[in-house]
């Protein structure tokens, strides 16, 4: 399924390219930076143990409301409403200083009097009373539609395009039933890694990219990418970790298995229309071992020369496959 979420970082472009790169085998899969859900929602079948983490609160928030209490997060959605700049700086306000200040409350109770019927009236100011000081629910609802109307989804800048909110209820209530299984984290990544290792266990993690922290609301320095690779180089499960493809990263990583590759760039596409921007895949097994694995397809040329590079096709025919299998 999709996400409901948009959020800067998404990885719903290259989903194929991800899954074609799992390992052949594992049992337990934890998504150590969740961010949009996009990596776990949108594989073709759940595994059996799954867990999604980010050390976000604002987005662990919305995914345990949207799981846990589907209808009244959907609900509170249609109350809190965003319809223009004013508005989204007010949503960016409160996430910065935690302040919010409902000045249309009062004048919205009143006119729900003046319009309804008593009865209509009472049940709705009692119900909109009530989730008002649902602080949860209503930081959710705040945040979903900060994410929604923001550019790029960074909750930096207003981004001036209208979009129908109603349009993600459906996703919402499938998100319900798709991770109801699933264990929602809260957690540092290395706090995270050390609990769920196992051998059987498979990591996707996707950090904020080096040089591109202060995007995120959380703070990611040099020495927490170390921390990062020397939590993984000590783990006995298995991992894939989206990079930016830079030499910092390359050399972090000497000895572990890469895979790169170029997708749109799609926060430049308004300025410079066709730019692409270089991935990193990085693994402590065998990457191409999915690919390896599917019959090889008969050709007449049943012997190939010594300089034959194998992995080249591999490599080409996982980037051009646009089908999501795993």
């Amino acid at each position: 399924m999709k996400t409901p979420v948009s959020r800067v970082g998404n990885k719903s472009s290259v989903l194929h390219i991800l899954y074609a790169l799992f390992p052949l085998e594992y049992n337990r899969f934890v998504d150590g930076f969740g961010g949009s859900g996009s990596v776990l929602l949108g594989k073709p079948a759940p595994d059996s143990f799954e867990v999604y983490n980010d050390f976000d609160h604002n987005l662990v928030n919305l995914f345990h409301c949207m799981k846990e209490r589907t209808m009244t997060t959907i609900r509170e959605l249609v109350f809190c409403n965003l319809n223009s700049r004013d508005d989204f700086n007010a949503l960016k306000k409160f996430f910065e200083h935690e302040r919010f200040d409902d000045a249309f409350f009062a004048e919205e109770l009143e006119l729900t009097k003046i319009m309804l019927p008593p009865a209509s009236a009472a049940e709705l100011i009692e119900l909109r009373t009530r989730l008002k000081e649902d602080y949860s629910v209503r930081r959710a609802a705040m945040y979903l539609k900060l994410l929604r109307y923001s550019y790029s989804s960074g909750c930096k800048s207003f981004a001036a395009q209208p979009f129908d909110i109603s349009k993600l209820f459906d996703l919402i209530q499938q998100l319900e039933t798709r991770m109801a299984s699933v264990v929602v984290e809260n957690q540092d990544f290395e706090t995270l890694i050390r609990h769920y290792d196992r051998p059987d266990t498979f990591f996707y993690l996707d950090p904020p990219y080096f040089s591109t922290e202060d995007m995120y609301d959380v703070e990611f320095g040099w020495d927490d990418h170390v921390r990062l690779r020397d939590t993984l180089a000590a783990i006995e499960g298995k991992f894939l970790l989206s990079y930016n493809d830079c030499p910092e990263i390359r050399g972090l990583y000497k000895g572990f298995n890469f895979f790169d590759f170029k997708r749109s760039h799609s926060m430049a596409q308004r300025y410079e229309a066709g730019k692409e921007f270089s991935e990193l895949l990085i693994g402590n097994y065998d990457l191409y071992e999915r690919q390896r694995a599917k019959p090889a397809q008969l050709t007449l040329f049943s012997e190939q020369p010594d300089n034959f590079d194998y992995e080249k096709i591999l490599k080409e025919c996982i980037i051009s496959c646009k089908e999501i299998t795993i």
